[in-house]
């Protein structure tokens, strides 16, 4: 049986599979959070029938269509059977809750097997996100996490959110660190626009308190713009300032950059590198490029530091008129206590 529902509905139900039926193109570019993507076209027969369509016939489209479609409906009844083998129940969806989920959809039901169909698709759930992240504004006090590069701001965070605390990280979500170098951190393309908003939306669900810990950001994080209520909610939040030793600044970037990837990514800081000869001269790109190959790694980061994120940075750490704590640490489980220790004393309801 097929059940017609809407997004609001079906977001509230648990154990639900979320079928995305779109290309891989329209689903990489956002989707629901969790969704497996199972194309009824891929993106090269997208092209095929869309071509057919407006250069010979339009029953030469769609028979070409079915032709594609027809061969993946054994794959689609044996996930979805292994779906409801684990007491789970599925949810199809397209662009627009039109012709490729139920032509799906129909051919399950016929096949004995009860689903939802998510009336409106995902057009439906871009609405849904961008009229429910407003409903954010101001519900959160956030303590904001300033300094330098090196200053372990990112880890503190991690290391926060696993002793149970309110954490949001921009720069997971949007898939970018924000600075030349920021696509290293993680593997793959940023985030678009819109798969950072229903990622941000999700996390919002999901946070317990009414304070949550986060890193200082520029309203743009790399590819993706914030919201301005959570721009504005940032700046009218408790700002703490980050600091340690150069020592320990060094060891935090060459940990995030090399230890933490699954390889060592010379070739992508060497392109990143190659992308400062206007801010820090060619000879110095060059020299660094050289201790590069040398893997002669702390004495890029300390470089980096002085000649590029230092003077980058500066200007937003000075700007902030005041701090309402300074942090200096030796070992960074010390600043992890003393921002507990902060909102303690603060009291936050």
């Amino acid at each position: 049986m097929i059940r017609e529902i809407n997004i609001e509905d079906i977001l509230q139900l648990e154990d639900i599979v979320f079928i995305d039926v779109r290309s891989e193109s329209e689903y990489k570019l956002d989707t629901i959070p969790g969704a497996i993507n199972i194309p009824v076209l891929n993106d090269k027969e997208r092209e095929h029938v869309g071509y057919t369509y407006t250069q010979i016939s339009k029953d030469e489209a769609k028979k070409l269509g079915l032709k594609y479609a027809s061969s993946k409906l054994v794959f689609f009844y044996e996930t979805v059977k292994s779906i409801e083998k684990q007491n789970k129940r599925v949810a199809l969806f397209c662009y627009r809750g039109g012709m490729r989920s139920t032509s799906i959809a129909k051919v399950l039901d016929i096949m004995g097997i009860d689903l939802y169909l998510i009336n409106g698709g995902y057009k439906s759930y871009r609405k849904y996100v961008s009229d429910e992240l407003i409903n954010y504004g101001g519900k959160y006090k956030f303590i904001v996490l300033h300094g330098y590069t090196g200053t372990g701001k990112t880890k503190i965070l991690k290391m926060l959110e696993e002793l149970g605390e309110s954490v949001l990280d921009l720069e997971s979500l949007a898939g970018n660190a924000g600075s030349v170098f920021g696509n290293i951190m993680f593997e793959g393309e940023s985030n678009s626009q819109k798969k950072f908003e229903s990622l941000l939306l999700k996390k919002f669900k999901e946070i317990k308190n009414t304070y949550v810990f986060i890193e200082s950001e520029s309203k743009r994080v790399g590819k993706v713009v914030l919201p301005e209520f959570l721009f504005n909610d940032m700046n009218n939040g408790y700002h703490i300032l980050i600091e340690t030793s150069m020592e320990n600044r060094i060891n935090n970037l060459v940990n995030d950059y090399i230890t933490s990837v699954s390889c060592i990514k010379d070739i992508e800081l060497k392109e990143a590198i190659s992308k400062l000869r206007k801010k820090i001269g060619g000879d110095k790109v060059n020299v660094l490029i050289e201790e590069l190959d040398r893997k002669n790694y702390s004495m890029v980061a300390n470089e980096l530091m002085i000649n590029y994120y230092d003077p980058l940075y500066k200007y937003s750490i000075e700007k902030q008129d005041k701090y309402d704590k300074i942090i200096k640490y030796t070992k960074i489980e010390q600043a992890v206590t003393e921002l507990l220790k902060f909102v303690k004393e603060l009291n936050i309801k």
